[in-house]
């Protein structure tokens, strides 16, 4: 099965439910969406772009990226959607990599587009969506001109789909190759894992540019005629009164985007009971915030770790393994990322290459093998080949697995501190401060010193309508915390930078501590 073959097939069995729905601007049925694809796959051949060539995405959340999506997968073309909240330096190094034919640049980016888009040079096309976006090339003059027939492309199922920007905490962002294949068995990763009956309503929080075309922009509630419903961006009152509007099954969260919800004063004045499962990702959820999230959304939350090269997919702490109660086993397996999903073959491997033991205290990477694992990065022989090992991905992400199989991350390999030659784990620091009833967020590096090397230095987020003591903090930590894996500085901001997944870029954080280069 391709990508294509779900707006094919739906058209065929739910011709007349809706597929696509953009609150106050849009609403496309199945077969007018296979339609649509149709007329814009042949657009893209008509502009010259063949079969392999790249064609760019620049827009926030909106109909045009389903479009994009299944029309990539129909003509063959590689899409390549961009995120938004690059730079511009990082974006023109990011498509100058790619290099596409084409760029689709919606009207709310525009005016960001055209500070970078002259650097790319003239080969690139550029084409506008959406009202008012000022371009010479209109993607619905070029829809409308196009042929409706199936463009008949042969496309396999190996065939290149989109590429996969990763999240780009630790560098600029690489293209990870997407295949169909990937696509539809992340999907059937998350359909044999969370309840999807027929004609499910997924409410798109997380921007398409995540792991684009997969289980973060088609939701596998689209495979069962399911719709979407698209908001440009989260805001968690929309967000509350748009399940009950519109019955909403399924959505995906980060914990920053729950806290938000929670956060508003008459979250549970709203009618969640429409929900049946909410998949959520990123670092795992406190377990303060899943008692309080269950009381708001009921008992519907699916936490699960994977990133761009294994498209979304990896391990999942199932509902039936989240304990906020019980024995000290029990609740310590909410702190995990859960075992592996049903398609995927996890290990956790030390540096001499053998499984660490399960004992929950030796640290090893993750290795991750299985149909969704991207087969390597696009144009990038050298990186696709220290990323792997006989056919397993190396995640670079470091965990422990304890006797039942559990898997918890400790820390990204290149967020490890090493103080004094002592390897600390920053989430392990971070967990620890975050149970302080003032904090609300928290990263947690290694900033530079002299005697030491690094030295452990917590920035913290004030919870709502609190203050933080920063030595009453420092001692809390004191009294849950080995002495070297203290925090030596505590630092009060407003903010963390996150990427567009709410994972904190810790090399922004880091880099405030560097002294630039003369």
């Amino acid at each position: 099965m391709l990508v294509s073959d779900i707006v094919r097939r739906n058209a065929e069995f739910f011709g007349d439910c809706e597929a696509v729905v953009v609150p106050g601007s849009r609403v496309t049925r199945w077969a007018d969406l296979d339609r649509r694809t149709n007329q814009l796959a042949h657009a893209f051949a008509d502009l010259g772009i063949a079969k392999g060539d790249r064609v760019a995405m620049f827009a926030p959340n909106c109909g045009e990226y389903i479009d994009f999506f299944f029309a990539c997968a129909k003509a063959g073309t590689i899409g390549a959607a961009t995120n938004i909240r690059l730079s511009g330096k990082e974006l023109v190094h990011y498509l100058r990599y790619v290099e596409p034919a084409a760029i689709i640049v919606h009207a709310d980016v525009a005016g960001q587009a055209r500070e970078w888009l002259g650097e790319l040079g003239p080969g690139t096309r550029v084409v506008g969506a959406g009202d008012g976006h000022g371009f010479d090339t209109d993607l619905e003059d070029l829809i409308a001109a196009a042929a409706d027939s199936d463009p008949g492309v042969a496309v396999d199922d190996t065939d290149i789909y989109q590429l996969g920007a990763t999240s780009g905490t630790t560098g600029v962002p690489k293209g990870a190759i997407l295949t169909h294949r990937n696509a539809l068995a992340a999907m059937m990763n998350w359909l044999g894992e969370m309840p999807i009956r027929e004609g499910g309503t997924n409410l798109q929080n997380i921007p398409l540019f995540f792991n684009p075309g997969g289980p973060a922009g088609l939701h596998p509630a689209l495979m069962k005629g399911g719709r979407t419903v698209l908001f440009p961006s989260f805001a968690p009152r929309t967000f509350l009164a748009a399940i009950p509007e519109y019955g909403v099954t399924h959505s995906i969260l980060v914990p920053t985007m729950i806290q938000m919800v929670l956060a508003e004063p008459d979250c549970d004045s709203f009618d969640l009971s429409t929900l049946q499962a909410v998949s959520t990702g990123g670092s795992p959820l406190p377990r303060a915030m899943l008692e309080r999230a269950r009381q708001v959304f009921g008992d519907v939350f699916f936490p699960q770790y994977g990133m761009a090269e294994t498209y979304s997919c990896g391990l999942m702490l199932r509902p039936e393994n989240q304990f906020t109660s019980g024995t000290e086993a029990q609740v310590r397996h909410l702190g995990s990322a859960g075992k592996p999903t049903l398609l995927m073959s996890v290990r956790i491997v030390g540096d001499d290459g053998a499984d660490v033991p399960h004992d929950n205290e030796t640290p090893g990477e993750i290795w991750m093998r299985g149909d969704t694992v991207s087969p390597g990065y696009f144009n990038m022989p050298e990186e696709t080949e220290v990323s792997r090992s006989d056919g397993w991905f190396k995640s670079g992400d470091i965990a422990v697995v304890d006797d039942e199989g559990f898997v918890t991350i400790v820390d990204r390999a290149k967020d490890m501190i090493i103080t004094g030659g002592i390897n600390v784990f920053s989430s392990e620091v971070e967990s620890a401060l975050i149970e302080h009833p003032d904090v609300q967020s928290v990263a947690v590096i290694g900033i530079p010193h002299e005697q030491w090397g690094e030295a452990i230095h917590a920035l913290v987020v004030p919870a709502p309508g609190r203050s933080i003591d920063e030595d009453e903090v420092l001692r809390f930590a004191a009294d849950r915390l080995t002495r070297y894996k203290r925090p030596r500085s505590i630092e009060v901001v407003d903010t963390l930078p996150l990427s567009a997944t709410g994972k904190v870029l810790k090399k922004e954080l880091r880099a405030r501590y560097v002294a630039p280069a003369r």
